[in-house]
């Protein structure tokens, strides 16, 4: 059996000044190679399970390990290894998509791919020198997947990956 990359055990989670937790008790294991998708309502825990795995929400109950680590004691590090892609578009609007890409490229220490073959990738290469503010939430979503892929991560989240998709 192939060996986890993610792994969860009796995670959970409350929002200061909730309440009910946001997450309560989930278990969930995946294998590289595997796809997992969660599926429910706006409220359900999605993104806020998501914000833990990526280590960008402490003081969760249990354990969230990520790539054999507990997510919680990763740092900065964890960012090598994974991609990660939220549903609002991020860029920066007086760059060109090709320029959104070599500055992100610019804030990891390992080697990351080149930016337009990752354009090419997402549809985008014959919009490479069109600048971040002329994007339509479609565009944007597709660059923020191509930004989430600079690392050749061993781990990619999407949140709501098909919103906004053109």
């Amino acid at each position: 059996m192939t060996a986890a990359v993610l792994r969860v055990r009796e995670l959970g989670f409350t929002y200061r000044g909730a309440q009910a937790p946001a997450l309560d008790r989930i278990d969930l294991a995946v294998a590289a190679g595997e796809v997992l998708g969660l599926l429910g309502p706006s409220g359900a825990g999605k993104s806020t399970l998501q914000r833990i795995l990526t280590g960008l929400l402490p003081g969760y109950r249990g354990s969230a390990q990520v790539l054999g680590a507990e997510a919680s004691a990763w740092g900065r590090a964890l960012y090598e290894r994974i991609g990660v892609a939220f549903e609002t578009p991020i860029s920066f609007g007086r760059l060109t998509l090709r320029e959104n890409l070599r500055y992100f490229a610019g804030m990891y220490a390992c080697a990351t791919r080149d930016p337009d073959e990752l354009l090419e990738a997402v549809g985008l290469l014959d919009d490479a020198d069109t600048l971040g503010a002329h994007l339509s939430k479609g565009m944007g979503v597709r660059l923020n997947l191509a930004r989430a892929l600079l690392t050749d991560p061993e781990l990619l989240f999407l949140d709501e990956p098909t919103s906004g998709l053109d």
